[in-house]
């Protein structure tokens, strides 16, 4: 009996080490150059993507390092990308790091992006260091909601 129950334990452990091995592998495929946006826009740096597993298979999230935006204006310069092999839409939030969230999207299809958004405040110039990147996915076909995540990274108002 303890030899059935440390095989079962031995097993797991190979099985939990598979996946972590996988995904550690499947991030460092999907991480991509880092992306800008002209020097008078706000620019987004990239770090590649996170994959997302849910119901309906993989979803891939775009992740950032940083964004840099315009101080004291509400319209702003982004590129935020549901890509084409996702089969969701996308609703992307950004929360400033104190939780107040600055922005919603509307759902964004496969393969389309938003270059421009507008934000429910203006924003003084600084840093703000763990401001969070909110994707909400949704089915296709039934609108349902699926996996989603949320990604850190460093808001840059100048």
């Amino acid at each position: 009996m303890k030899k059935k129950i440390l095989g079962i334990c031995i097993a797991s452990i190979f099985t939990v080490v598979v996946v972590l091995i996988t995904a550690a592998i499947c991030f460092h495929v999907n991480s991509g150059p880092t992306a800008s946006v002209a020097a008078d826009q706000a620019s987004v740096v990239t770090t590649g993507s996170v994959n997302n597993v849910g119901a309906s298979g993989t979803i891939a999230i775009p992740g950032f390092k940083q964004l840099t935006m315009k101080a004291e204006e509400t319209v702003q310069a982004v590129k935020f990308v549901n890509p084409e092999q996702n089969a969701c839409y996308m609703v992307i939030t950004i929360i400033l790091p104190d939780k107040t969230q600055i922005y919603k999207s509307g759902m964004l299809a496969p393969g389309k992006e938003l270059n421009t958004i507008e934000l429910s405040q203006k924003l003084a110039a600084g840093t703000y260091e763990g401001a969070i990147l909110q994707y909400s996915c949704y089915g296709l076909e039934n609108k349902q909601e699926l996996n989603g995540a949320e990604t850190i990274f460093t808001l840059e108002v100048k």
